[in-house]
């Protein structure tokens, strides 16, 4: 009898960013380990497709698609479904427990064992990162929200000791309620192709302010003429970015410092792959994917000495602090640019991070817990 409900209707249209892939190597965890027999998956018309590619063993509860795919409208809409309609489905099936992929959970507490995974509160912890403030009413919007969800929650899963961290200074009323589970990678550490290495420095996720790529830029104009490398940024430059590129051009940096735009999975994978050192100069990450991977797949990897960025990585690569000061960061990329590593350092560094965040063993670590739960419950 399936008595967990995966709650998907989280997932982007274009599944396209890191929570979403959180969700997708959980659910292809647990169809290979067999305990999606055990489980539900909700989720909208615009995921059913992709979602079954990878579970065909769930059982699917599709519900139509929102009718606007803006995020204040995706916002509400998501809230009143999980306010309206969620609760008859867990009686109409029967659900005991259930694991929400992100926030907004809606308004009141669910009958089932209920989790749901923030993945960070920057929002809230962090309002103001590289200069740039979060609106008042967003910090509001989300500072509620989180509360909401917490209270209503039997157990709020936190992707790192530093989340957690946060999760209980902010929300101390609810820290007994926090499990600390890093989040799932799926990737084999076998295929790819390092044998043509090139010269340049790459960095990817320019989206946002706080990935603090204009450190980077900086810091490489400092070096330039030093080292032989050309430094590529890899993804999409919307305008509240645009800054990058306008500094660029107005430092005559063109020749050395390339843009690529939005690329195809394949296309960032084989520029990623064959990259002479990765670079992530972010000032706040949750978990921190890109790295993860970055270390899997043997790539000398500089990112910044912040507390998630540290722990997840190990203490395993390499790394510069303060993360604003591109003089700390040139001098850092000098260094690991020369530096000649070995098989040994890579493979062992590569074999620590795989076992730990690897998706089936995550995915087997929600269902033990999961699967007490229930059991106690019973009991």
């Amino acid at each position: 009898m399936r008595k967990i409900a995966l709650n998907y209707i989280y997932l982007s249209k274009s599944h396209a960013g890191g929570k979403d892939q959180v969700g997708l190597n959980l659910l292809k965890g647990f169809q290979e380990s067999g305990k999606i027999l055990n489980m539900y998956v909700i989720c909208f018309e615009y995921s059913c497709v992709l979602l079954k590619s990878i579970a065909p063993d769930a059982k699917f509860i599709v519900l139509k698609n929102p009718r606007q795919y803006n995020e204040l409208y995706r916002l509400f809409y998501i809230c009143w479904v999980n306010t309206n309609i969620l609760p008859k489905i867990i009686k109409k099936y029967k659900i005991k427990l259930i694991y929400h992929l992100s926030c907004n959970n809606g308004l009141r507490k669910l009958n089932a064992i209920s989790f749901v995974i923030p993945h960070d509160i920057k929002a809230v912890a962090h309002r103001v990162l590289a200069n740039v403030k979060v609106p008042f009413y967003k910090y509001i919007l989300y500072r509620i929200m989180y509360y909401i969800d917490f209270k209503h929650a039997d157990y709020i899963i936190a992707i790192s000791d530093t989340d957690r961290g946060e999760i209980a200074e902010y929300y101390n009323l609810f820290k007994d309620k926090i499990y600390r589970i890093y989040n799932p990678i799926d990737i084999n550490p076998t295929v790819g192709n390092r044998d043509n290495i090139s010269n340049n420095i790459v960095a990817v996720n320019l989206q946002f302010h706080h990935k603090n790529i204009i450190t980077l830029i900086k810091a490489f104009e400092l070096i330039m003429n030093k080292i032989d490398a050309d430094l590529l940024l890899i993804g999409s430059v919307p305008p509240r970015v645009q800054y990058l590129k306008d500094y660029v051009n107005e430092h005559h940096l063109n020749d050395r410092i390339k843009f690529t735009g939005f690329i195809s999975n394949t296309e960032m994978k084989e520029k990623f792959m064959s990259c002479r050192l990765y670079v992530n100069p972010t000032l706040y990450e949750g978990f921190g994917m890109t790295a993860v991977e970055a270390m899997v797949f043997k790539i000398p990897t500089l990112i910044s000495k912040i507390p998630a960025n540290y722990e997840i990585t190990k203490g395993l690569c390499e790394y510069y602090e303060p993360a604003e000061d591109e003089h700390a960061l040139a001098l850092a990329i000098i260094k690991c640019y020369n530096k000649r590593y070995s098989d040994e350092y890579f493979e062992y560094r590569s074999s620590q991070i795989y076992s730990a965040y690897n998706y089936l063993t995550i995915s087997n670590e929600y269902f033990s817990i999961w699967h007490k739960l229930l059991v106690s419950k019973n009991d």
